[in-house]
């Protein structure tokens, strides 16, 4: 039972699901780690305010969640964690079409819209002070910083001591002075990176510990509705690497917050499933899209593939202090009554759970897809009963379904709405 209040710290959600993206490009994770760390620095040096520290540290830790969740621009994004210069990459790839997806994916939830404007401008250059502005609008400082910070965290060998590399590092950054990157900026990565603790530190596995003893001091801590409003911002970016499942996540949290309320929860334990609902599917991050996307029938191959996301999404909500409720509710969606769900096998099933479960069928079976129009009420109910009888899914939850089932699905269908 959650307790009535609850608190969480923004930071450990932006970490949780930069950790995430992780699952889709296993250089992505260190790579906004080092950046965040890298851009907190120059900031630091620079003098910016501490209330704008953490639009830094949020800016360079998801900078580049819209590439790497875009199957269409992993090309660009592999040639722009290996190379410094992103004009060499002999492809047509914008540089700022993932920037500005990425400002439209974070920019709805208020904490988050300083660091979306600098996210949207995170590749522009300097450019002799023309880079003041980019398609009309004004580029913010923490952009031209996020954006040396971005070009430096590509340089270092990994094969190499990272103290061997400094001189040639700071070498490259002073040549693209003016051109690339704000004079100032350089200025700052001058005076920091002559401290071998810097380069240490950049190089360090442990970047994590290391940002929040250095900037992470007066955190910004996140209540019931802002906790809300951020899952809602996840499951839409989870839900945006396919057409297919665009907005199923938005689904299944409506649904299972209006069931939760009808069987008799409270207030904040529904609100709290809502947030559930939106994170359920995050370890599918794990998943190929063509995975994702197959209308039919899915090889012993592919089934042991789906099988996993349930277990990451476990491991990386639990990251996350004092969500250890929603980390439950969300990770065991896929465990049934009968004890053959996967992939705990655990038969003891919190209501929440269950509810959960019931939401993600329901959502399934009725929301159009690209392949597909959504069951009609006969067939869903045969579908929900049919789970009933087989012991996957709760008959109390799907009762209430069945019961009601007009409510749920104009409750659902008005979710899945555009915005």
């Amino acid at each position: 039972m959650p307790s009535k209040e609850i608190k969480i710290r923004l930071f450990d959600m932006v970490l949780c699901f930069s950790r995430a993206l992780g699952l889709l490009h296993p250089a992505v994770s260190d790579h906004h780690l080092r950046v965040a760390y890298i851009a907190s620095c120059l900031a630091d040096e620079l003098g910016l305010p501490p209330a704008e520290m953490p639009d830094v540290l949020i800016a360079g830790a998801l900078h580049d969640v819209a590439a790497v969740s875009s199957p269409v621009m992993v090309s660009m994004l592999d040639h722009a964690l290996t190379h410094y210069r992103l004009g060499d990459s002999g492809t047509s790839d914008d540089p700022h079409k993932h920037a500005f997806e990425g400002f439209a994916l974070t920019r709805d939830f208020q904490p988050f819209a300083q660091a979306a404007s600098a996210i949207r401008f995170h590749h522009v250059d300097w450019d002799f002070g023309r880079g003041n502005e980019f398609a009309g609008e004004a580029v913010p400082m923490v952009s031209h910083i996020l954006h040396l910070a971005d070009r430096i965290a590509v340089l270092p060998d990994a094969g190499r001591n990272i103290l061997e590399q400094t001189a040639g590092i700071r070498k490259t950054v002073m040549t693209d002075s003016k051109k690339q990157f704000k004079p100032e900026i350089v200025a700052a990565f001058e005076e920091i990176s002559m401290r071998e603790s810097f380069w240490l530190d950049v190089a360090c596995q442990h970047k994590e510990t290391i940002i929040r003893n250095h900037f992470c001091k007066c955190e910004i801590k996140l209540d019931l509705e802002a906790l809300e409003q951020l899952g809602r911002l996840f499951g839409r970016i989870i839900d945006y690497r396919s057409p297919f499942t665009a907005t199923h996540s938005s689904g299944v949290a409506a649904t299972a917050e209006a069931l939760a309320q009808r069987l008799g929860m409270s207030f904040m334990e529904s609100k709290l499933l809502r947030v559930a609902g939106y994170l359920h599917d995050i370890g599918k991050l794990v998943v190929p899209v063509e995975i994702l996307e197959k209308p039919g029938k899915l090889t012993d191959e592919e089934m042991f593939i789906i099988k996993q996301h349930p277990y990451h999404t476990y491991q990386i909500l639990s990251t996350v202090p004092g969500l250890e409720t929603v980390n439950t509710w969300a990770s065991l969606h896929h465990e049934r009554l009968d004890g053959e769900g996967y992939p705990f096998r655990q038969q003891e099933i919190p209501l929440g759970s269950r509810i959960i479960a019931a939401a993600d069928v329901f959502t399934a079976i009725t929301e159009d897809r690209p392949y597909r129009k959504g069951m009609d009420r006969a067939q869903s109910i045969d579908v929900l009963d049919r789970l009933v009888l087989d012991r996957a899914i709760d008959g109390d939850v799907v009762a209430m379904l069945r019961s009601n089932f007009d409510e749920f699905h104009f409750i659902r269908s008005l979710s899945q709405q555009p915005a």
